[in-house]
């Protein structure tokens, strides 16, 4: 703990506190837990979307009308989605979720880092880099067959096999609905959750950013972790501002050790 401060460890303390006694406990993360992976953030300062503007690379009407743009992205982006590989925040989390302490994770990444760190229950309300679905008939390709395609036809944008239309990534570009069951899990998860822990997420985007307000309408709690400040952070239980692959592993450390004494009295 040598890099945190005497406050945070006692606020790292309180945030393993929480988990630990907690029934429901689930996890909310956002771009910061990815980052840490060498992912760039969307949104941030210097983030994609201020060199790739959203209302033109990143909107489903934009991609009806000229797939082979969002595909241009997409070649500058996905290697770099595709390489990354979990972070000590991601594994942290996965281990929660085997100790049992969280219940589910919902989060707003398309990276698939969470279930390659081992996490099972994963909710992800904005789709799946690593999926990828047809616009006319719907089949549904692995990225493995879409880059196989890619590297044979060498054609922006891939298209389908049995009908030809263009290929999509499984993500939800702006102007989409949110995959329902997982927004609906989520909502649900939010409400009957007693300790969120918001981890990496500015909560800037909506809908996604109300759902720690279904967890305190019910008279849950929140803990954040975030290295920036969120809207919610007066409300909170728990504020750190650091990154969550520093901070997650220790409460992960803290919680054993809660485990360890408890365990000891039995």
């Amino acid at each position: 703990m040598k890099v945190i401060k005497l406050l945070e460890k006692k606020k790292i303390f309180r945030a393993a506190e929480m988990l630990f006694n907690a029934k429901d406990a689930i996890v909310l993360t956002g771009a910061g837990v990815s980052t840490e992976s060498g992912i760039p953030d969307f949104r941030g300062d210097g983030g994609i979307w201020e060199k790739y503007k959203p209302e033109i690379y990143g909107n489903i009407q934009s991609f009806i009308k000229n797939p082979a743009k969002f595909w241009e992205l997409a070649e500058k982006v996905a290697p770099t989605l595709f390489k990354a590989k979990p972070n000590a925040g991601h594994i942290a989390l996965a281990e929660l979720e085997k100790m049992d302490i969280i219940k589910a994770i919902i989060t707003q990444n398309i990276d698939e880092l969470h279930q390659k760190a081992g996490a099972v229950i994963v909710y992800e309300v904005h789709g799946n880099i690593n999926r990828f679905t047809c616009l006319g008939c719907k089949a549904s390709y692995t990225k493995e067959q879409v880059l196989k395609k890619l590297k044979k036809e060498k054609n922006y944008p891939p298209l389908c096999d049995v009908c030809t239309a263009p290929l999509k990534p499984s993500v939800t570009l702006f102007g989409e609905a949110l995959p329902t069951f997982e927004i609906y899990q989520s909502q649900a998860l939010s409400q009957k959750a007693d300790v969120m822990l918001i981890a990496g997420s500015s909560l800037e985007v909506v809908p996604v950013s109300n759902l720690p307000l279904y967890t305190l309408r019910e008279g849950g709690k929140l803990i954040i972790v975030n290295d920036q400040p969120t809207y919610l952070d007066e409300k909170a239980e728990v504020v750190i501002h650091h990154k969550t692959g520093t901070v997650l592993p220790l409460i992960v450390e803290e919680i054993k050790k809660l485990k360890a004494r408890k365990d000891s009295k039995n």
